[in-house]
């Protein structure tokens, strides 16, 4: 009965992307595993699952901290504030005989970089992504969380995808090395944009990403901010796929995508994509969000609509992620050809964009509207001016 208990409450804690780090009756959190980087210059929790009341002990560069666990399992401790290390070290929690090690952990700056296709677009796909890719090894410092989610693209979802569209198991991915293969998968302007950073400040670089193509603003929504405006009520149920509020092209992919299951959750649904790859990360404490996106948002004709949307995506993440004080690294759109009629209110997002930028503290525009291309393609495929300009705003803010 004891270690059913014990898998129960882990289960129930550990609801996040990617594997949980379990060891008979001890558990860590999902953001927590081997490679992973700890943020620097800055208290650190550190949280996970145990049995009800267990003294768990968490250790680690020659600190140590320890506390009960409560009476549904779940245990926090606080790590103080450490400066940056490149030297890879473990990090071990202990509850009784059962014990938990984490190797080669890190100590820098961890960024977590979201928004749709554009952010998503791998280092592979990018102009000279694959000879940058190359060179990723020699750069170990700098450390990959790749977050995949359900496809958006135009199929149709069997069983075993639809069986995911959960929170507890839609997003999957672990910490890994920079090395050929994780940065050829990951995106490509994160990883020109940490990259920057890195060589700047020359400490360790986290990069979580967990951007889904396709996604409108409001599924990256905390589910408590679409239930306090009046105004999102429609987005809280199955009715999102009839409002005019969701972009006719997102309702239609979802609908392709759910194919006999239309009642099933999608990653497009106002606020899966927060409750399902965001909400883990509550207390972690990032340097910042570097956010891509609003290309789904773009083709709705309402300013003051994708205003609201934005500066509730910015000071909903705040809230739930327990950093009022989050910096926001917002990417404009940029500019592409073509005559496609979805994309005639891009001028407007971008002006939306710049002002929610200029009126909330610490959101710091990127602007890109000069390194687009003349392809309709909502994909320029030179990612590293981006990704560059991205790393130089948070090495900008960072110096004020």
């Amino acid at each position: 009965m004891k270690d059913l208990i014990c898998v129960g409450l882990i289960a129930s804690l550990l609801v996040s992307p990617g594997a949980a780090v379990i060891a008979g009756g001890v558990a860590l959190a999902r953001p927590f595993a081997s490679h992973m980087v700890l943020p620097m210059a800055k208290p650190v929790p550190v949280w996970g699952g145990a049995m009800p009341g267990e003294e768990v002990t968490v250790a680690f560069a020659g600190e140590s901290a320890s506390v009960l666990a409560d009476r549904d399992g779940r245990w926090q401790v606080v790590l103080p504030a450490m400066p940056a290390s490149a030297k890879g070290r473990t990090l071990s929690v202990t509850a009784g005989r059962a014990k938990v090690v984490l190797d080669d952990v890190l100590v820098g700056r961890v960024f977590l970089c979201s928004g749709q296709s554009n952010m998503d677009f791998p280092l592979s796909r990018a102009t000279g992504g694959i000879e940058e890719a190359r060179t990723a090894g020699k750069f170990p410092a700098i450390r990959l969380f790749n977050l995949t989610g359900a496809p958006t693209d135009p199929r149709v979802y069997d069983a075993a995808t639809v069986a995911r569209l959960n929170p507890f198991d839609h997003f999957t991915g672990s910490w890994e090395r920079s090395s050929e293969k994780s940065a050829a998968a990951f995106s490509a302007v994160a990883w020109w944009a940490g990259k920057a950073v890195h060589l700047k400040d020359g400490v360790p670089v986290g990069l979580v990403e967990n951007a889904v193509g396709g996604s409108g603003t409001e599924a990256w929504l905390a589910s408590s901010v679409l239930a306090a405006r009046r105004e999102y009520a429609d987005l809280l149920d199955e009715r999102w796929l009839e409002s005019p509020r969701v972009s006719a092209w997102a309702r239609g992919r979802a609908r392709k995508n759910l194919g006999a299951h239309p009642e099933a959750s999608h990653p497009f649904k106002p606020g899966f994509l927060f409750e399902s790859g965001v909400r883990v990360w509550a207390g972690f404490p990032f340097d910042g969000v570097l956010w891509y996106q609003g290309e789904t948002n773009a083709e709705i004709d309402d300013d003051a609509w994708n205003r609201r949307l934005i500066s509730d995506l910015v000071s909903g993440w705040r809230k739930e992620l327990r950093q009022e004080k989050l910096p926001f690294f917002l990417v404009q759109l940029p500019r592409i050809g073509g005559n496609d009629p979805l994309r005639k209110h891009w001028p407007a997002y971008r002006k939306d964009q710049a002002d929610v930028a200029r009126g909330l503290s610490g959101v710091h525009l990127v602007v890109t509207a000069d390194l687009g291309w003349e392809s309709p393609d909502v994909h320029p495929p030179d990612k590293r001016p981006v990704g560059m300009r991205l790393g130089e705003a948070v090495l900008k803010a960072r110096a004020r």
